[in-house]
């Protein structure tokens, strides 16, 4: 009787934690909010592929420096190849100094701040599990998986680029989570081009579909298997790589993901680019009240997400109350822009 009661009370903790977790708020665009990317760059057998890895890793590092404003104490990139002089690099890609490297990480974060996982290089597969491919002992799945279940209380974004990626990401999946998989098998073993087409989204903005200045992990997606597919093409090669995407926790990834069916509903919420904490130069010379400026750009992407989750519940409302909420929303929208437009200098100025 006793161990019956038991396991009432542990099925009913279950749930709660469950449906916590389920009514939490994910990707929140709070101006105290802090994001962190890990770049992790690992092995590759031929050197060619491996000089091509190291230069991906460098470049998403000066992107998100350049274009997203991330400082030197936001962004962990280990290589598999180190160069001492390099400052931008923070170590060798071994397990221990991952392992290293995300307890020092794990001692400045709150909850909601978000982390992004980068893995570059190659992976490897079997019937038992997967692997990521560093110096020294690999990393699987499973032990990667318990890495984020130490990070239970942030959004987290992992995009893995890797040969035979599947595998290793169908053991991250969980809520408040978008995992991106370069491969949607085991058997799609060979050296990817995902990574160099997800950087180039990010770059300069280029994968802005819907022109608000900003990239989506939805559209970095987007961007990235569409140009891979086009790749193949032109090289009039059969496709080796068809990446997935999963953000609902589910474990079902999709290929073409749909936000009101499936997956992709968090992944439109999920950026890189930070809310402005600090003034820059221009902004001082040009009297920017950066307080102002960086309240307006917290409400206008927490509108920009509102109309982004109301949209995905389309089906499920009455039609007249749709659109009247949507209605308020992009009236708002609009009104907290134009403000927005107006205080902030223009490029140049």
């Amino acid at each position: 009787m006793r161990i019956f009661c038991y396991q009432i009370i542990w099925g009913c903790l279950f749930f709660l934690s469950l449906a916590s977790a389920q009514q939490r708020e994910y990707f929140l665009p709070k101006p105290t909010v802090q994001k962190y990317a890990v770049i992790l760059a690992g092995a590759a057998a031929e050197e060619k592929y491996a000089n091509q890895i190291h230069r991906w890793a460098l470049r998403l590092h000066d992107i998100l420096t350049n274009d997203y404003g991330y400082g030197p104490e936001q962004i962990v990139l280990l290589m598999g190849q180190v160069d001492p002089d390099d400052a931008r690099i923070s170590g060798p890609c071994r397990r221990e100094i991952i392992q290293d490297k995300l307890q020092v990480l794990r001692e400045v974060l709150q909850p909601g701040d978000q982390v992004f996982f980068f893995l570059l290089g190659h992976g490897t597969s079997n019937e038992e599990e997967a692997k990521f491919v560093i110096t020294g002992p690999d990393i699987s799945g499973q032990e990667f998986a318990s890495i984020l279940e130490t990070l239970s209380e942030q959004d987290i974004v992992l995009v893995n680029t890797t040969s035979s990626s599947f595998p290793f990401c169908t053991a991250l999946t969980g809520p408040g989570r978008v995992i991106v998989s370069a491969t949607r098998s085991r058997a799609e073993k060979y050296d990817t081009i995902f990574a160099q087409y997800f950087i180039a989204a990010l770059e300069g903005h280029a994968g802005d579909r819907d022109k608000n200045r900003r990239v989506s992990l939805w559209e970095a997606f987007g961007f990235a298997a569409k140009s891979v597919e086009k790749w193949y093409a032109d090289q009039n090669r059969i496709p080796t790589e068809h990446a997935m995407l999963d953000d609902n926790g589910d474990g079902i990834f999709s290929i073409e993901s749909n936000s009101v069916k499936d997956d992709g509903r968090l992944a439109q919420i999920a950026y890189l680019d930070l809310i402005p904490a600090e003034s820059t130069g221009d902004e001082i010379s040009a009297g920017v009240d950066v307080t102002l400026m960086r309240d307006l750009t917290a409400k206008a992407r927490e509108l920009e997400r509102s109309v982004f989750l109301l949209r995905n519940r389309k089906s499920e409302l009455p039609q007249e109350s749709y659109r009247g909420k949507m209605e308020v929303l992009l009236i708002e929208l609009a009104r907290i822009s134009r403000k927005l437009r107006n205080i902030t200098p223009a490029p140049g100025d």
